[in-house]
């Protein structure tokens, strides 16, 4: 008997465990819309009512695994039936979720009336601080990032009779085939990220590889995806600052619905969907957030512009537990752009990065020294790296598609030879075009200004084919208006590469501005050169000068000058008569130069074979000190004369933008008006644009100053104000105020000179600008209405205003 029981106890030992071995422990699979195939990123997956769960990754994957038997699957996804499946034996299954245009309505709790979102919104607001990965101290990551352009179908044709093609429809059909066998363009980058407290960052591409190039001098990152957070009040979203859905007081501008919940194990992912209430005038994002209660942390996003703004940019990140103290950190990033008013022979363009997060360490050895001003640089191996490299760190295996888009575009960029059409671009970006060991300036081939009209020229400086450490180059130019050439020459020896030291020496017989301020390591905007376009008068100037510049610690930048100049006014000539120098006064300067500009935080990323700023958060500060020395070099005057200037901008969650400008100046002993300030006017009558630099309803040579200080302060309120169907411009409110005066009268008077004033009362203007009326994916145009007013305002009230183009970049 006893024995019995033995086998018996044996016998049901092994049926059992051989039926839980049968038993489905783990699956995977992807899930995909039904209708059109496509991978769902962040379906909701719970197993067993519940007892344990997940999502789908960026591609649609997920795998699911469990201590216990899995006897039901339930997928589930906003915008989609659920769907639940009892697997069996299979491992690996295949979902195809059916769409449906019914979404859940909001529900009310009936005892309070409060909206279910509204309480989970504010948990996630009030525990943002500890799940911002900026608030760890340290941490280091790398990723694989694969970016993919291509095209899908913009509308249907039957292409079934090919011999009633019209030409457009052969264009559509030649394309459709092509994107069946390949993408447009293909890239891949591996990278390593470092991030240290306050705000140091570096990240380093490991490799590069790009479709058609051999040696490709630049590798994509997710900076704008990475950089996005819904913790931050006022999140930048590429190029643009949105209202985060997290951001204190979002409840009563955002309507949220509580899509869904979904229980797994011991906590609960609440799917809430968001979007601008009705009425409220802000800019605002749609999208999907999945809030978990362990911590009440994000786990996933999904958001894009709740405005048309042309860009189509869609935006989803994927967060995980990480390290021992299981910090919710990103690990999968998806960034999808189109351009809605861009198709090509029937197709719409798209594109897609794809950024996955691995190594994620949060308690690195790092060190400040580890960190330079460049935050993003590029191995000189990068492009070396063979395949098996990027297998590594690929989530799956190339697909046909890729690989033939890497195989077919390599062998046509050799034929089309792309790596010298990138290297052309490269030169042309940086305004320079290489012809062998020289390259051509392309910034002194045309100009066009009031004084010169139209000019034409020629600049050249070697590059780094004839060496690395110096430079020599040379220019010459003609006014067609002045009538009157123009030509100079510079050498430049690099002393030291890591500081940037730099030894230079120049002459130029050239134009400058009287009572101008020259301040060095100013960067330009695209359109931030047009005042000096709209100056009336200009100095001939010959100048000869040496300068040592360099870097100053981590932020700051130096500059010591010895300049002489000869500097031949033409205010209140015709430029063409004093072009010789002959019928004006003429003053001889020696001048030393220090200058100093302090830029914290300041960060540059070397791609394309150029050093690119990438912008700060911080104020920018000049310093500059000028002494004119009597008696040396054939100087004339002795004076002390200093410079400062301040430029900041900074972001509110309801007034948007404000920036500001604040400028100074002294001058202390005995100086020409050249060497005074002006007061900085762009107003010129026959060029109504607005310039964004100094007063737009002065004249530029309307007052002149030994001592000054002025504000230029602008608003964007961005489209807060006015937003219809079809006008929707951003609303920028600006007021400029200006203080000034001279010790004692401009002594060098000649007959034709004009009569100076001063802003001892004050000068004041304000104005309203409507940008991007018209607007593109790019850029914009608009209209400004800027009004002169206070002691110096003019006797008939329509002087006072002028009525301004504006023009500005969009994206």
């Amino acid at each position: 008997m006893p024995r019995y029981r033995f086998l018996l106890a044996l016998l049901y030992i092994c049926f059992f465990g051989a039926a839980a071995m049968a038993q489905v422990r783990e699956v995977n699979g992807v899930v995909r819309d039904a209708r059109t195939r496509e991978a769902l990123p962040f379906v909701s997956i719970t197993a067993n009512n519940g007892e344990t769960g997940t999502t789908t990754n960026l591609d649609g994957i997920y795998t699911l695994r469990h201590n216990r038997p899995i006897t039901s699957l339930r997928f589930s996804y906003v915008g989609y039936a659920p769907q639940v499946i009892y697997p069996d034996s299979a491992e690996t299954i295949a979902i195809y979720l059916q769409p449906t245009a019914a979404q859940l309505q909001e529900v009310v709790v009936r005892g309070t009336g409060e909206n279910p979102a509204h309480r989970i919104i504010r948990l996630a607001n009030q525990n943002r601080d500890r799940h911002r990965p900026e608030n760890l101290p340290a941490y280091t990551y790398r990723t694989y990032n694969k970016f993919v352009l291509t095209a899908t179908d913009a509308r249907e044709l039957d292409m079934s009779d090919t011999l009633q093609l019209s030409p457009q429809d052969s264009a559509y059909l030649k394309m459709r085939q092509l994107l069946s066998k390949q993408h447009m363009f293909l890239l891949e980058s591996v990278t390593d990220y470092a991030f240290l407290q306050p705000n140091h960052t570096k990240e380093t591409i490991l490799a590069t590889r790009v479709s058609g190039l051999q040696q490709p001098s630049f590798g994509i990152v997710a900076a704008e995806a990475r950089d996005f957070s819904v913790y931050d009040d006022m999140p930048l979203f590429f190029g643009k600052r949105y209202l985060s859905p997290l951001s204190t007081g979002s409840t009563r501008k955002y309507d949220f619905v509580l899509q869904e919940t979904n229980v797994v194990g011991q906590d609960t992912v609440f799917i809430i969907s968001f979007k601008p209430e009705p009425g409220k005038n802000f800019e605002g994002l749609n999208g999907l957030l999945y809030i978990n209660s362990d911590g009440w942390a994000v786990q996933n996003v999904l958001a894009k512009s709740a405005d048309d703004d042309k860009r189509g940019i869609e935006l989803q990140q994927q967060y995980g537990q990480v390290g021992p103290q299981e910090q919710w950190f990103p690990t999968e990033l998806d960034v999808e752009i189109t351009v809605p008013q861009v198709v090509l022979k029937g197709h719409q363009p798209f594109a897609r990065l794809r950024t996955y997060i691995t190594s994620i360490n949060l308690s690195p050895t790092l060190r400040r020294s580890d960190f330079g001003v460049v935050a993003l640089q590029q191995k000189a191996d990068a492009h070396l790296q063979p395949d098996s490299f990027f297998q590594r760190f690929r989530p799956d295996s190339l697909t046909t598609l890729e690989q033939n888009t890497y195989q077919r575009l390599d062998s046509v960029g050799k034929a089309q030879k792309l790596d010298r059409t990138i290297r052309f671009m490269e030169y042309l970006t940086a305004k320079q075009i290489p012809i062998g060991p020289i390259s051509l300036d392309l910034n002194r081939l045309l100009r066009v200004s009031a004084f010169e009209g139209l000019r034409l020229g020629l600049g050249a400086h070697t590059n780094d084919l004839l060496s690395e450490r110096f430079t020599v180059g040379g220019y010459w130019g003609y006014g067609f208006r002045d009538e009157a050439a123009k030509y100079g020459a510079d050498v430049a020896v690099v002393l030291h590469q890591p500081s940037e030291l730099r030894l230079k020496a120049a002459f130029f017989e050239d134009v400058l501005e009287p009572g101008g301020t020259r301040l060095p390591f100013r960067q330009r905007s695209l359109l931030g050169d047009l005042r000096p376009a709209l100056l009336p008068a200009l100095d001939y100037t010959t100048h000869k000068s040496v300068a040592l510049a360099g870097r100053l610690l981590r932020y700051g930048q130096a500059q010591v000058m010895l300049r002489k100049e000869q500097r031949r006014p033409t205010l209140g000539y015709i430029a063409s008569d004093t072009a010789g120098g002959a019928a004006g006064p003429v003053y001889n300067l020696t001048e030393a130069v220090v200058s100093l500009r302090y830029a914290h935080g300041e960060k540059f990323m070397q791609q394309f074979n150029q050093l690119m700023p990438m912008g700060g958060e911080y104020p920018v500060l000049w310093l500059q000190y000028t002494r004119g020395i009597d008696g040396l070099l054939d100087g004339a005057y002795s004076y002390n004369k200093y410079d400062v200037r301040a430029e900041a901008s900074f972001r509110h969650r309801t007034f948007g933008e404000s920036s500001f400008t604040l400028a100074g100046g002294l001058v202390d002993g005995t100086a020409p008006f050249v060497s005074l300030y002006n007061g900085y006017g762009s107003f010129n009558p026959d060029y109504e644009v607005y310039t964004g630099e100094g007063f737009e309803t002065m004249q530029p040579y309307e007052f002149f100053s030994d001592h000054y200080a002025a504000l230029f302060f602008s608003q964007n309120l961005g489209k807060r104000l006015l937003r219809t169907g079809f006008f929707k411009p951003d609303v920028v409110l600006v007021t400029n105020i200006g203080f000034g005066d001279l010790k004692q009268p401009v002594q060098e008077a000649w007959p034709q000179a004009p009569v100076f004033q001063t802003m001892q009362k004050g000068f004041f203007e304000s104005g309203l600008l409507l940008n991007n009326i018209i607007s593109s994916p790019f850029s914009g145009i608009g209209v400004g209405a800027i009004y002169r007013y206070g002691p110096y305002a003019r006797n008939d009230l329509k002087d006072n205003l002028k009525i301004k183009l504006t023009l500005s970049i969009a994206f």
